[in-house]
């Protein structure tokens, strides 16, 4: 990890599969991963982020998301039931549930 000592700037997080990219910090795969990517275009797993890298409230957020699909895809495709929607149709975030724009008019 020391040759990552300088600046990491964390700018989006992303689903990586089936591609050949590898984690700028331990070197393994990223397949079907939710993974950190940088503004020089290098890739990291969430669990190999170094302590003094600030990953931005968004791109968290953005990350968290990303998983939750991952676990509903792979429950459904399991035979097992989506989690039942939150009460008052709220997201437990703080926001609201996307809505899916509807036919034209």
């Amino acid at each position: 990890m020391d040759d990552h000592a300088g600046r990491i700037t964390i700018i989006a997080s992303s689903t990586m599969v089936h591609h050949r990219v590898r984690c700028m910090i331990c070197d393994r795969p990223v397949d079907h991963r939710v993974v950190f990517m940088t503004n020089d275009a290098r890739v990291l797993h969430a669990g190999c982020v170094p302590d003094h890298v600030k990953v931005p409230i968004a791109v968290l957020l953005q990350a968290i998301r990303r998983l939750e699909r991952m676990v509903d895809r792979a429950r459904a495709s399991n035979g097992h039931d989506p989690d039942p929607p939150t009460p008052g149709g709220r997201d437990p975030r703080g926001g609201y549930p996307r809505q899916e724009p509807g036919p034209g008019p």
